[in-house]
């Protein structure tokens, strides 16, 4: 009997370090947050990367898209800091919006190569102005979901 006791104590004690630790962002100290931040870069790099080839080899610019990035970007930051917050969720919105700008970078630079134009990579850098530009001033249509993907980033980390 005693040691159900202590393991239902013990359990008590696990679930409320759980509870603190996702509910308070000064938890993390700076190699976490460093931690969080370098994974969540690498993660919105990778999630641009897939979703300028998926739209490319489609050939369909389609909205869903740009809302499941936004998801799994989100999901990946909070999964790397165990953490939802305010603080988590700027971060997502930030490396969300990181991940549309490597997705319009990687489709510049494909329909390029496809064109027959070869740039080196210091030549990528001189898209990153007109990509934004495109993303938000192309299509109406996209730059609206684009937003509300950014705004489930921030919904999901919260």
């Amino acid at each position: 009997m005693a040691f159900q006791d202590k393991w239902k104590q013990y359990k008590e004690r696990q679930e409320a370090k759980k509870y603190f630790r996702s509910h308070n962002d000064q938890f993390l100290d700076s190699s976490e947050w460093i931690k969080t931040i370098g994974g969540g870069v690498l993660v919105a790099i990778a999630t641009g990367i897939v979703l300028a080839l998926v739209i490319s080899t489609l050939h369909i610019t389609s909205s869903l898209f740009y809302l499941i990035s936004a998801y799994i970007i989100a999901t990946a930051v909070t999964r790397i800091s165990q953490i939802h917050s305010q603080q988590i969720a700027i971060i997502s919105v930030v490396l969300t919006f990181l991940g549309y700008v490597v997705s319009e970078i990687t489709m510049s630079y494909l329909v390029l190569s496809q064109l027959g134009i070869d740039i080196g990579i210091a030549a990528v850098f001189q898209f990153i102005i007109p990509s934004i530009k495109s993303l938000f001033v192309g299509d109406l249509f996209t730059t609206i979901v684009a937003v509300i993907g950014l705004f489930i980033a921030y919904e999901i980390s919260k």
